[in-house]
């Protein structure tokens, strides 16, 4: 009796052994963690779970709550955002002083000691021929009008009839005369407020980049200090360590070139007979911050102060011209040499951010707005779920040792669909 029970439960396992090995009955599904998203897996089928309409509702409310954060507390953060790039920008530099046995503080110090007599020997060269443009501004806008009136004086012969019809029906009204006093271009009060408000924020940002560059190291080994894991730790010190190499690279290199295009410029309004050349140069050195947009507004400004100091129109659209082929010879052959693939960002991509970050921001975010960019580009490289944005931001589509082959810039996208 034991032996035939024996023999059965030998004969029963086998046989539900042989049930589970056999092809009729596949192995249950697994699921495997893949760019941020559960997939399931099954022999034959993978099908990776879409965004339902609630998460992107989410999403979306937790972008504009971002942006509407951005915004109200933009006091706040500016100069936080401004103080880190600076950071990022010195930090190399503070780095080989210490390594010539310099203390991190002092070194620190000399470099924001530095920066302000920097700032204070370009104000001072620029606040005479400032104030005497901004005296004479009324005036130069008039001889501008003048001028301009001039140049579209047959396009006026119908507004000058009409004023003659006007005149003719109103010459038994009694006339009666109004004074009214200009107001004047620059009103000391507000200007005192204003340059108030101005050291006010250099020092706040002097000071944060002070104590950033002088304690920075040591708050960022305390966060990798809370880390549990090394890998965790790894990766966290990865990402700060691209985007410092990426933005301080970036932010370096760019102010050099736009000191280059500042004084190639104060030499070419010279050699034109422009008054104060040095201002129009700081003026494109300013400017050229602003990819695309900032040689263009300089470029108006220019030929505005031209219009309203030579005779001839002609001379004034020669000097703009000049001002902006200076430009556009540094921004098309000067910068892709030196800078290469750090600002690989396309033009769309720089005018909406110009747009996003002046809109909330106002002029400082419209500045911001490339380094900004850029930090954004390297932090969502460094996650698989957010590489796509970064990849439309100017990231390589394809990562180092993936299979995968770009698409070229001059490639119709009509010929990539059709390959």
């Amino acid at each position: 009796m034991d032996e035939s029970q024996s023999n059965s439960r030998e004969h029963y396992s086998k046989s539900r052994l042989d049930d589970l090995q056999s092809p009729a009955m596949p192995p249950p599904p697994t699921r495997k963690l893949v760019s941020g998203r559960f997939q399931r897996k099954t022999p034959d089928v993978a099908v990776v779970e879409e965004p339902t309409s609630i998460s992107i509702a989410i999403h979306t409310i937790a972008v504009l709550m971002v942006c509407g954060t951005l915004y109200v507390a933009s006091s706040l953060l500016i100069p936080v955002v401004i103080a880190a790039l600076a950071y990022l920008t010195l930090r190399p530099l503070v780095a080989r002083m210490c390594q010539h046995g310099i203390p991190q503080s002092l070194a620190s110090g000399i470099l924001i000691l530095a920066g302000f007599a920097i700032v204070a020997v370009v104000a001072t060269l620029l606040y005479t021929p400032t104030q005497r443009w901004l005296i004479k501004a009324p005036q130069s806008v008039a001889r501008m009008r003048a001028k301009l009136s001039d140049v579209a004086e047959p396009l006026t012969v119908l507004d000058r009839a009409n004023e003659r019809l006007e005149g003719a029906a109103a010459e038994d009204e009694i006339p009666i005369e109004v004074s009214i006093e200009k107001p004047s271009m620059v009103d000391q009060t507000v200007l005192i407020n204003k340059t108030g408000q101005l050291l006010a924020f250099i020092a706040a940002v002097a000071v944060l980049t002070f104590f950033m560059l002088s304690t920075g190291d040591d708050f960022l080994n305390r966060v990798l200090g809370v880390l549990s894991s090394e890998q965790k730790r790894a990766e966290v010190l990865g990402a700060t360590g691209k985007v410092q190499d990426s933005v301080g690279k970036y932010l370096s290199q760019i102010t050099l070139i736009n000191i280059g295009l500042g004084i190639v410029v104060t030499s070419v309004m010279w050699a034109v007979g422009m008054p104060t050349p040095v201002l129009w140069g700081v003026i494109a050195t300013l400017f050229n911050f602003i990819p695309y947009v900032g040689p263009l507004a300089g470029t108006a400004i220019v030929f505005l102060a031209a219009a309203s100091v030579f005779e001839g129109l002609g001379r004034s659209v020669l000097t703009a011209l000049a001002f902006w082929l200076t430009t556009a010879v540094e921004g098309q052959f000067v910068t892709p040499s030196i800078l290469g693939k750090t600002l690989k960002v396309g033009p769309v991509v720089v005018l909406v951010a110009v747009a996003f970050w002046g809109f909330l921001w106002g002029l400082p975010g419209v500045f911001l707005a490339v380094p900004l960019l850029i930090v954004q580009r390297e932090v969502f490289a460094c996650f698989d779920a957010t590489y796509p944005i970064a990849v439309v931001l100017g990231e390589d589509p394809c990562r180092p040792g993936d299979d995968c082959e770009p698409i070229q810039e001059d490639e119709l996208i009509g010929e990539t669909i059709g390959a």
